[in-house]
C-alpha cells in the first residue's frame, strides 16, 4: 500500500508510512481474506491521495514537477491548506451466493491465470516423491509489487503441492 501511496504522491516509497489498521483509527475496516486487501485497500489509498494531489497542485505549478512532497506539504501547512484525507471503497460488483444460479455476480474482482508442471521423483515401493523441478506461469496483470506476487505464487503451489500428496482426500 506504500508502493500504492507513493505513485499516486509521486514520491519515493521510503517516505510513506502506514500503521496497522485497527477500529479505533480506521472504523468499517473490512477483512483481507480471499486477496480482497489489495483490492479494497488499493483504491481507498487512492482516493485520499487523488484529494492530496488536488490540493498540492497549485504548489507543484508554483515549485515545478520535480518538488519533494515535504516541500510541497511544508508550503501547503504554512497557507493553512487540510493536508488530511481519507478513502473508503467498497467493490461494487461482487456478491456472489452459493446456489443462486439466476442473477449471478462475481465472487471476485478480477481473475488470474496461471499454469504450472512438476518433474517429480516416485518411488513405487514405498509412495515416497521428491518434487525434482516446477515450473510456474502466471498472468497477474499488472503488478502493485512482483516480489509479492512471486511469494503468493510459490506459496499457493506449495499448500496445493501439499494438499494433493500430503493430505488423505476422503470422497
Amino acid at each position: 500500500m506504500c508502493q500504492i501511496a507513493a505513485q499516486e504522491l509521486n514520491c519515493p516509497p521510503n517516505t510513506i508510512f502506514t500503521s496497522e489498521t485497527s477500529s479505533n483509527t480506521v472504523a468499517n475496516t473490512s477483512p483481507t481474506a480471499a486477496s480482497a486487501g489489495s483490492d479494497l485497500n488499493r483504491i481507498t489509498i487512492q482516493y485520499p491521495c487523488q484529494q492530496l494531489n488536488t490540493r498540492l497542485e497549485p504548489y507543484r505549478q508554483r515549485y515545478g514537477s520535480d518538488v519533494t512532497l515535504r516541500t510541497l506539504a511544508h508550503a501547503a501547512y504554512l497557507d493553512l491548506i487540510n493536508l488530511t484525507a481519507n478513502g473508503f471503497y467498497k467493490m461494487p460488483t461482487i456478491g456472489y451466493k452459493w446456489g443462486n444460479y439466476v442473477d449471478t455476480l462475481p465472487m471476485h474482482f478480477y481473475f488470474t491465470q496461471g499454469a504450472a508442471i512438476s518433474r517429480v521423483e516416485l518411488d513405487v515401493l514405498t509412495g515416497s516423491d521428491t518434487v525434482l523441478r516446477t515450473d510456474v506461469k502466471m498472468d497477474v496483470g499488472r503488478s502493485v509489487n512482483p516480489t509479492i506476487d512471486c511469494g503468493q505464487i510459490e506459496g499457493a503451489f506449495v499448500q496445493g503441492q501439499g494438499l494433493f500428496t500430503m493430505e488423505e482426500i476422503l470422497w
